[in-house]
């Protein structure tokens, strides 16, 4: 199995190497990761893998294990939409079908260890952090997968979603229509923000942490009076990428704070977790013993590997 997997920070700047077949990059907020078909001069990554052990990162990481939401699924979402625009790029790039089998193992595994897991979406968390009521103005900052994740739990109170793209805005709006949540505000206009902040009880940014959509919260934040501003949730940093609003003197949670709820949940699945993270490494040992699955190896034959 010719396959690299170089892991980097969030937020990373991910190096650029000409080579004979292209790069997969994925960013999320917790990593950024690139995966390769052959190896890369790279000396600062936080993790790399190869062959066997870079598909079951790539398991892993698909099936929500690697995250510190265990068993969370937004971030197949994101993975699915990179693989997605990389192999309309690039359709020449997975001659091994390697992306169909990753998908096809996934499935299999999330379907036999981590089904009723509980707890294992953002938008979860989020509602269970913040309380929301019917009558809470809830503003949603972002378009992304966190996004589109998070909204259907906040459906219920008055929520508006803004995106200074309008095309991903009518693409978040599309798809959660087709889901049924009708009712929901979406504007790209720039200069509804700060009435949106000023209206809002519940404000929850979905972007990258440290950005210029942060600054301009801060800025409008500000102004409000003490016990008339809203609870700030950062889904795109945890406490210490956040900083900038306490130095703002405005209080905001982060991911640090929903993967405390977590952390309370994780004795209750740690059997699941563990059943699911042994299910990837005889899953990755299996692919590379052949490119089907259906193989005449057994699962006996795993042995030979320990």
């Amino acid at each position: 199995m010719d396959l690299y997997l170089y892991e980097f920070e969030a937020n990373s700047s991910l190096p650029r190497e000409r080579l004979s077949r292209p790069l997969l990059e994925v960013k999320t907020c917790q990593r950024s990761f690139l995966l390769a078909w052959e190896e890369l001069p790279v000396s600062n990554c936080r993790r790399s893998f190869r062959g066997v052990e870079a598909y079951e990162f790539l398991l892993r990481f698909a099936s929500g294990l690697e995250s510190e939401i265990k068993g969370e699924t937004d971030v197949f979402g994101q993975l699915r939409t990179a693989i997605k625009t990389f192999t309309e790029q690039h359709p020449e790039a997975d001659q091994e079908k390697l992306f169909s089998r990753l998908f096809e193992d996934t499935k299999e595994i999330r379907a036999q260890y981590l089904q009723g897991i509980g707890g294992n979406t953002y938008g979860a968390l989020s509602r269970r952090l913040l309380s929301p009521n019917p009558s809470s103005n809830v503003l949603i900052l972002g378009a992304g997968q966190i996004s589109k994740s998070v909204a259907p739990y906040f459906a219920d109170s008055k929520l508006t979603l803004f995106n200074r793209t309008g095309e991903r805005l009518l693409e978040l709006k599309s798809d959660l229509e087709k889901k049924g949540y009708h009712g929901i505000t979406y504007t790209s206009n720039e200069s509804e923000l700060p009435d949106l902040i000023r209206a809002s009880h519940l404000i929850l940014i979905a972007t990258p942490a440290a950005s210029a959509l942060d600054e301009s919260i801060c800025k409008h934040v500000t102004p409000i009076p003490a016990n008339r501003r809203p609870v700030i949730l950062h889904l795109g940093g945890q406490a210490h990428e956040i900083s900038h609003f306490e130095s703002a003197d405005v209080p905001a949670l982060s991911l640090s704070d929903l993967f405390s709820i977590e952390r309370e949940q994780t004795n209750l699945r740690e059997k699941q977790i563990h059943q699911a993270q042994d299910a990837c490494r005889k899953r990755a040992l299996l692919r590379s013993l052949s490119r089907s699955i259906s193989i005449p190896h057994g699962w006996e034959d795993l042995a030979l590997f320990t």
